[in-house]
């Protein structure tokens, strides 16, 4: 019975901790490591190739060739795996940021310039209010009330601060559509511009927000090549100059 079978443990070679969870497999089965790293594989005959492999290290190899009856080590060495460098891009939607802002202010965009007519609270026929010694039941006082709120406002041309703020507001939310749009980020990335160069690049060539809305990513990214051909001419321009003052 013991010829047939083969009982070890996989430690690490650099740690000589044990692996847990780690393949043992033949053609014709596998078993898997305890917690302790400890295995038992039976049905073993001579010649028969056993293959150790775990994620993270090195795979094994080693030929069945006679029993032992003792326990036998095995050490994995660790492997890297390199790999690809991953540039992730948090892009938040313009229309969130401009929904969030206007439930956030609703009170300045939907502000409306009192009315006459706003001056005044209209009421129901139909409802009772008792007399007194000043209205009578179909006196004009009865149907139309004063909001004096209104009369306030109605009376306050001045409603530039309001109307000042909405604007910000909304050139705010303007300037950040075009920051995503042109960003530092994608601009670096198509350019390879860094540091003052970069920054007079966005400057000189940052584009209105009529024409950010009118382009997909696909005509950004044109927009923004053709722009950095444009920008380098002088440069390259220059270079020329001196090069041919060199060749004479």
């Amino acid at each position: 019975m013991y010829a047939q079978r083969l009982s070890g443990i996989v430690l690490d070679r650099n740690t000589l901790l044990p692996i847990p969870h780690t393949t043992i497999s033949t053609l014709k089965q596998s078993v898997f490591t305890s917690a302790l790293g400890q295995f038992t594989i039976t049905n073993l005959h001579k010649g028969d190739t056993i293959r150790i492999t775990c994620v993270g290290y090195k795979s094994h190899y080693m030929v069945f060739s006679q029993p032992v009856s003792d326990t036998i080590r095995i050490y994995l060495e660790q492997t890297v795996t390199p790999l690809n460098s991953v540039v992730i891009i948090g892009k938040r939607p313009s229309n969130t940021d401009s929904i969030k802002l206007r439930k956030e202010f609703a009170p300045i965009f939907n502000h409306k310039d009192a009315t006459i007519k706003d001056a005044f609270i209209t009421r129901s026929p139909g409802v009772y209010y008792p007399n007194d010694y000043i209205t009578s039941t179909n006196n004009f006082t009865t149907l139309l009330s004063v909001n004096l709120l209104s009369v306030l406002d109605l009376l306050n041309k001045n409603n530039a601060p309001v109307t000042k703020l909405q604007k910000t507001l909304i050139r705010d939310e303007q300037s950040n559509y075009v920051d995503q749009v042109f960003s530092n980020q994608k601009v670096t990335e198509l350019t390879k511009l860094k540091g003052d160069s970069l920054q007079i690049f966005m400057n000189k060539y940052r584009p209105s927000i009529a024409d950010a809305r009118s382009m997909s990513d696909y005509e950004v990214m044109i927009y923004i090549k053709k722009c950095y051909k444009e920008f380098v001419k002088p440069e390259e321009k220059g270079k020329s100059i001196q090069t041919k003052k060199a060749r004479s």
